[in-house]
């Protein structure tokens, strides 16, 4: 039941809840906090002190005491209306401690004693941003309407065609008319407004506008034409922009010069003079003739007048100003209009031991035979655009947080050191704790995670390095002349060191968790791009506070996901899917009421194939559509025929994933194959991750609003892992909460999991929700979750998940009974070893090494431990490698555990290497 209706059900039965858990608010992850009967604070957890930055003595006051004057009317009544029975939400500003004030939204419910009112509580979240951002949309709306009643300035916007779309009320007295004429104005009625003079000109500047997108915007004076004022003098900034309907749109900004009265400077009011605010103009040469036959007013300006005395001479007029490095540009640009192509150049001019810079854009004119007699040019002073070039380009190859050296500049200097060093070394270190940090605490917060751990990283490194930033919080290095195994590995040990210092930002503290990939010039590439290329993927086979040097082979683990990565397509074709069903029972008596189906892929080579490992796989592609769908019709197909055996069935949940939610409409999908398979909608039950709801996506919502709507529930697995918030029991429709199994492993021993799994208890209870707590192995956690009151238990200790012939034996038996299994890898007489697969399926391969431990071996047999899932058939050989021996092996059966471990049983291709496996596990 979601929240609105849980909190509705509390009221309506007037249930005591005037005790309410300490675990339940100090855990809480929003801002809680109860009054009494008068409206003074009683009680308060940690976060609403920290959200208003008070100590909790200084809370415990009467609630009007932090409410902003002007809004705590507002909040007496709504405090008012609660002692009355009504829940209510509201927003008001609550003064901060160091004075501000925060808006924030409130949600006040009353307390019951005994069918009595004895005060209230509350749920508190800052709706700061939100206002702020409102607050600067209303001032953008305002300067724009104050800009429009500005003296002499109007504002139109004009179609593609020349019609009018909209304008300011300025506009229309620009033109001497009333607002109902303008906008029946015509595209020629406006141009006839516009001196005889001018029209050419402007419609020049239209058409080069129009067509040469390299122009954001560009300037004119005209003089238009007033019924009473004559004649009026307008400068004029026009550009285009493409609407949300790809409809080009011409905007024009208008400034009536003639309003203007009085000597004021440029600097003043730049609108006063076309010369002192234009930077572009136009100008047409003539080929044939080879000088300049039109320009417009603009011209002279973008060259302060040093071109006025030379647009008559004949021949190359511009040669006399353009520096000499510059005129083989200028030359080719001419040579490309004469073959009829446009171009732009960028030149530098002297004047006065000064340089100026220049950019043309030269368009083409030809004469009836097809010869080009013209071009026709626009001329931009571009200056002071080349003076912030340079910062520009050096803002563009620096990571803006910590400075460094980005990806660009890194892959320039990795190309110069190939032409510079023999050997080099490239490390590639990432924290990868950045993408959570941002989520959890913020980017300011990230930012400052990234300045330190830049900082932590450059006191670790030696003056000949280059040290430069990829992406996120990974880094790379470069050491001269480093290659050899030993230099390497001293160099990533004492990287390594920066995992032990802890990284304070603010109030937070961690401690890194680092990997380092290794990749050596020019042993494992050539390139800049292959060499981090290799150092990258060295860092993803890397463990965590590990390294790893860069192999062009795989290890076992790197080719088997490989190799599923490549056969997962056909998996759904080659009916190589199956579900197995682990149950739900209530704790007390044992009876199953409910089930769990999980997929499970068996590999033809591989054997079988755990979710956890092919899952990420399909959602790399559109596979995990496929495969969603794949569940709820084996999952509706199974029940039918359960229903039609006459079977006791109980509801079956299924695993789906934000987005297939997000794809498609997964809601009707269900409705078509649940009225397919004539199975009714309380039989389904769809479980969602805990951190999945945190993509906040609206598709998601109406998926799962419509899913319930149906009668299908709606199960939280994994409670408590991610980001538990109260907020989302209100927002989806949820009915089941699942305990992520990690409090299970420590409910026992740790007092901090059991305060947590109480108030989860608590909380389902008042909201009217089921609970489900996973992973119970033991009696003993069984024990202390019926002492909480937990009604349902999934995990290994009633069952594992069953095959679908054992699931319906045990679906007729209902009851499960209870037994503990082992969990835990035998620890005494192992030894560290390596295997790699020497030949799958008669094909001999070359992969890498991957680390297990060996636990016993007999005259003919051999065990590990692993967390690799082999397959185990006569297709494939194994070499084992102990204290520098190969050992031929083959696995003959496997046991998986419950940890998540495989234990392997091997017969040894030669008896005479047993001895081998004997000597090590004596010695250790």
């Amino acid at each position: 039941m979601p929240l609105k209706r849980g909190l509705q059900a509390l009221l309506n039965r007037g249930q005591d809840v005037s005790v309410i858990d300490e675990h339940f608010m100090e855990n809480h992850p929003d801002a809680i906090f109860t009054l009494d009967l008068l409206g003074r604070v009683t009680r308060l957890n940690d976060k609403t002190s920290r959200l208003l930055g008070y100590t909790r003595h200084d809370l415990m006051n009467h609630f009007k005491h932090f409410v902003h004057p002007d809004d705590q009317d507002q909040a007496l009544f709504h405090f008012q209306q609660v002692m009355q029975g009504n829940s209510e939400t509201y927003a008001v500003r609550v003064r901060h401690s160091k004075g501000h004030y925060l808006e924030m939204k409130i949600v006040n419910i009353p307390i019951f004693k005994q069918e009595r009112i004895v005060g209230a509580y509350g749920i508190v979240r800052d709706l700061t941003t939100i206002q702020l951002m409102k607050q600067q949309m209303d001032s953008i709306q305002f300067d724009h309407q104050l800009v429009e009643t500005l003296p002499g300035i109007s504002l139109a916007a004009f179609n593609e065609h020349g019609y009018l779309l909209r304008s300011s009320p300025s506009f229309s007295e620009l033109l001497g008319l009333s607002p109902v004429n303008t906008r029946t104005l015509s595209k020629q009625d406006i141009f006839e407004r516009i001196h005889p003079a001018d029209q050419q000109e402007f419609q020049e500047y239209i058409d080069l506008l129009k067509t040469n997108r390299l122009l954001s915007s560009l300037d004119i004076k005209i003089r238009v034409l007033h019924p009473q004022n004559g004649y009026q003098d307008v400068f004029c900034r026009c550009a285009f922009r493409e609407s949300e309907q790809h409809v080009m749109e011409l905007t024009c900004a208008l400034y009536n010069l003639s309003e203007y009265k009085g000597p004021v400077s440029a600097e003043e009011s730049p609108f006063l003079s076309f010369q002192h605010v234009s930077k572009s103009a136009i100008y047409r040469y003539d080929i044939q003739q080879e000088k300049i036959d039109f320009h417009t007013r603009g011209f002279e300006t973008v060259f302060d007048g040093l071109l006025h005395r030379y647009k008559e001479i004949q021949g190359g007029w511009i040669e006399h100003l353009i520096l000499a490095e510059d005129h083989h540009k200028v030359e080719s640009s001419y040579q490309r209009v004469l073959a009829h192509h446009e171009t732009e150049v960028s030149y530098r001019i002297r004047h006065q031991d000064t340089v100026h810079w220049v950019l043309e854009n030269r368009t083409p004119i030809t004469g009836p035979g097809g010869d080009v007699l013209f071009y026709q040019s626009v001329i931009q002073d571009i200056t002071q655009l080349k003076q912030q070039e340079e910062k520009i380009f050096q803002l563009a190859m620096h990571d803006r947080v910590t400075g460094l050296p980005n990806r660009t500049l890194v892959l320039e200097k990795i190309g110069q050191w190939i032409a510079t060093y023999p050997t080099f070394s490239i490390l590639t270190i990432s924290y990868n704790t950045l993408q959570n940090i941002n989520h959890d605490f913020g980017y300011s917060i990230g930012d400052k995670w990234l300045s330190k751990t830049a900082t932590q990283l450059l006191h670790h490194l030696p003056p000949a390095s280059y040290f430069g930033h990829l992406y996120g919080d990974e880094y790379i290095v470069l050491f001269p002349n480093v290659v050899e195994e030993y230099s390497i590995n001293k160099i990533c040990e004492q990287l390594l060191e920066v995992s032990k210092q802890k990284i304070v930002v603010d109030s937070y503290e961690w401690y890194p968790s680092i990997g380092i990939g290794v990749s050596r010039f020019p042993e494992d590439a050539d390139s800049p791009e292959e060499l981090v290329k290799a150092s990258s993927i060295a860092l993803g086979r890397a463990r965590a506070n590990d390294y790893s040097v860069y192999s062009s082979t795989f290890n076992v683990e790197t080719y088997r996901r490989h190799q599923l990565q490549k056969s997962i397509r056909t998996a759904i074709r080659r009916n190589e899917l199956f579900l197995e069903y682990q149950p739900k029972v209530n704790a007390w008596s044992g009876t199953m009421v409910g089930a769990e189906a999980l997929i499970r892929w068996q590999h033809p080579d591989w054997g079988r194939i755990p979710p956890n490992d092919f899952i990420p796989l399909s959602e790399e592609s559109d596979m995990h559509i496929l495969i969603a769908d794949w569940v709820l019709e084996e999952t509706c197909r199974n029940i039918n025929q359960w229903t039609l055996a006459e079977l006791p069935i109980v509801p079956i949940s299924i695993n789906v994933s934000p987005k297939r939610l997000i794809h498609g409409n997964f809601a009707e999908t269900c409705r078509e194959t649940l009225n397919r398979f004539s199975v009714s909608p309380s039989m389904l039950e769809i479980e969602i991750l805990e951190t999945d709801v945190l993509f906040d996506n609206s598709k998601i919502q109406q998926s799962l609003q419509t899913l319930s709507q149906m009668g299908i529930k709606i199960a939280l697995d994994d409670f408590g892992k991610g980001y538990s918030s109260i907020s989302y029991l209100q927002q989806y429709p949820i009915d089941t909460i699942k305990i992520d199994r990690q409090f299970a492993t420590t409910l026992v021993q740790d007092k901090k999991t059991q305060s947590v799994v109480r108030s989860v208890l608590f909380m389902a209870n008042e909201f009217g929700m089921d609970v489900v707590a996973e992973g119970v192995e033991t009696m003993e956690q069984l024990h202390f979750l019926r002492q909480l009151q937990c009604p349902t238990i999934q995990g290994y200790l009633f069952s594992k998940p069953l095959p679908k012939a054992q699931f319906e034996r045990t679906m007729q038996e209902r009851q499960v009974r209870a037994l503990e299994a082992m969990t835990t890898v035998t620890t005494h007489r192992t030894v560290a070893a390596t295997i790699t697969i020497h030949r799958l399926n008669s094909q001999e391969l070359k992969v890498g090494q991957t680390e297990i431990l060996v636990s016993k071996g007999t005259m003919e047999s051999v065990s590990f431990y692993s967390t690799l899932h082999l397959p185990v058939h006569e297709g494939i050989e194994l070499l084992l490698v102990l204290d520098q021996q190969s050992i031929a092996i083959r696995p003959i059966q496997t046991v998986e555990l419950d940890n998540g471990w495989m234990e392997y049983e091997c017969r040894y291709l030669d008896l005479k290497q047993s001895h081998f496996v004997f000597q090590a596990l004596q010695s250790s």
